[in-house]
């Protein structure tokens, strides 16, 4: 049943994500450098211009993306030619049913893809952030796996679980909306454990 509840909604959510794909590929001016923020609707919602206001910040989050979309949308990224890359993926490939191992594959393949396109591009991959406690122990493995291929390809590991954990592996109620999204005090928080990254 989940899997044709999941079909099914992207058959619906298809065409607005090929169109949300489509308007940033449109938008890119190549070359133009700066900051690309890469990831899912948690990175999506977020107000990088105004968290980030003296960098060149560009949104490539789109919602319900999870690791194997991004694959497929990497582009118009390259061409932006960005001097930093921040990834955050991974937690819609949990809830979908996808093992942190098939994550972290897509990821390797995605960290050496950039890294080959972009070889002067400071890459920083981001921890998946706490949601329901019941995903806890997967992010933690996920995570784990991820620290170890930002360093196989020479990027930045910024663990964002500790940051945002309330203690019990759940997302601190603080910073959410409904233990998945983050609230202008999530966003507050996040861009205080990027700052000196960007």
């Amino acid at each position: 049943m989940g899997a044709l509840v999941r079909a099914l909604t992207e058959k619906v959510l298809g065409k607005t994500w090929d169109a949300l794909r489509s308007g940033i590929a449109d938008s890119v001016v190549p070359g133009s450098g700066g900051i690309a923020m890469l990831g899912d609707s948690i990175t999506h919602f977020g107000r990088w211009d105004l968290l980030f206001p003296d960098a060149r910040t560009r949104n490539f989050g789109i919602s319900g993306e999870r690791s194997g979309h991004l694959l497929m949308r990497l582009d118009p990224l390259v061409r932006l030619k960005p001097d930093k890359v921040f990834i955050l993926i991974g937690t819609n490939d949990l809830a979908s049913g996808l093992k942190p191992d098939d994550i972290a594959s897509n990821v390797d393949s995605l960290l050496g893809q950039l890294r080959n396109a972009l070889p002067d591009a400071a890459l920083h991959l981001q921890g998946v952030m706490p949601r329901a406690r019941r995903y806890a122990d997967r992010i933690r493995f996920l995570n784990a796996a991820y620290r170890d291929l930002a360093s196989r390809h020479s990027a930045a590991f910024i663990d964002l679980f500790p940051v945002f954990d309330d203690g019990s592996g759940e997302l601190d109620s603080r910073c959410t909306l409904d233990r998945l999204h983050l609230n202008g005090a999530g966003y507050a928080r996040w861009r205080d454990a990027l700052a000196a990254y960007v």
